[in-house]
């Protein structure tokens, strides 16, 4: 299972900030990708990105994820947005940074709620 996340209200700074966040844990080095999404009118090349994607599998990665989420979004300003996207089922929960921790226990219930809807699928 792989988890999306977009931060809104931010820049380029901020998904390399969070890249090197989750990358910071062991759990979850070579688990993040940055997505790189079309020019933006007046951007240089490569100054633009979409997403970063995680991948979670299943198991105890989601409530990592969860806590290292809000966790970074504790140090950011008050207007970021973290949309998290929780794949396959297109489950989506807005983080923002000035409530994140009440957000957070919603975004963990959708990924445990994923993660053991896909293991009864099979």
């Amino acid at each position: 299972m792989d988890v999306q996340i977009r931060v809104e209200g931010g820049a380029v700074k901020d998904y390399v900030a969070l890249a090197n966040w989750l990358n910071g844990d062991r759990d979850f080095r070579g688990r993040v990708r940055q997505v790189t999404g079309p020019p933006v009118d007046g951007a240089l090349g490569g100054d633009w990105m979409e997403m970063l994607t995680v991948a979670v599998g299943s198991g105890g990665l989601g409530i990592t994820l969860t806590n290292l989420v809000n966790k970074w979004l504790e140090t950011r300003s008050a207007d970021l947005v973290a949309t998290v996207t929780v794949t396959p089922k297109r489950r989506t929960v807005k983080l923002r940074a000035r409530d994140a921790n009440a957000e957070a226990m919603r975004l963990l219930g959708e990924i445990l709620r994923d993660t053991n809807d896909d293991t009864d699928e099979r």
